[in-house]
């Protein structure tokens, strides 16, 4: 909770994946993916409730274990490849039921994610009282290292926004729910970023990003504490 606000979190992690198999209960640096999003939002100060939304046996025992209340099955209409996590995070809302200020997106794909992420993210929609907020991160590197290809193939500058350019790193999407539900993005009009730094926004799809991933947090004491 922040204030009098009450804060849901919402980890969907559907069995099918189209380029890694199995890979949020795959093992990462000794605990499997989804484990790393369950800690964070665990340890998270602002999250009233926790809920996982899986159509995957092993994840939804996985949760228990972890100590999330509740975890449910996620209907065959919502976990197919083509499911729309809005869908899936109203669905939760509406199993769950009660009144929430405040939804609280965090996909399994983003380990490296801490809770203090989770609640400054919270807290810029809360003090800016903003529609949304979407973790983003600066260009991996400086704007001076992009390039452009011109016509003949020769190479130019680049163009000078790219300095103002960050990534949508998928790690943590607040979101009000009466928003959600009318707009249907997280990204509605108004919506603010909050700033992470690159190396705990990664977003885990393949299995040099896994292998990747995983030799940081064996590297990071700091992380692997959580």
């Amino acid at each position: 909770m922040i204030g009098d606000r009450r804060v849901i979190g919402v980890i969907p992690a559907r069995a099918g994946s189209r380029r890694m198999i199995g890979k949020n209960t795959r093992m990462l640096a000794g605990r499997p993916m989804i484990g790393w999003t369950l800690a964070a939002a665990r340890a998270s100060r602002v999250l009233d409730r926790i809920v996982v939304s899986s159509d995957d046996p092993a994840v939804l025992d996985l949760a228990a274990e972890m100590g999330c209340p509740a975890p449910f099955t996620r209907p065959a209409s919502l976990s197919g490849p083509e499911a729309s996590v809005i869908d899936a995070v109203e669905h939760a809302l509406g199993e769950v039921g009660g009144v929430w200020d405040y939804v609280v997106l965090l996909q399994p794909t983003s380990p490296l994610r801490r809770a203090l992420d989770i609640d400054a993210a919270v807290a810029l929609a809360e003090e800016r009282q903003a529609p949304a907020v979407i973790s983003v991160s600066p260009l991996p590197k400086p704007a001076g290292f992009h390039v452009r290809m011109v016509g003949d193939g020769s190479l130019a500058g680049p163009p000078p926004a790219l300095e103002d350019t960050f990534v949508i790193n998928g790690a943590v999407y607040v979101a009000r729910p009466e928003r959600l539900s009318r707009d249907r993005t997280f990204r509605p009009e108004g919506a603010l970023g909050y700033v992470m730094p690159v190396e705990r926004g990664w977003d885990v799809d393949t299995a040099d990003e896994f292998a990747a991933c995983e030799a940081r947090l064996c590297a990071d004491s700091d992380i692997a504490a959580t």
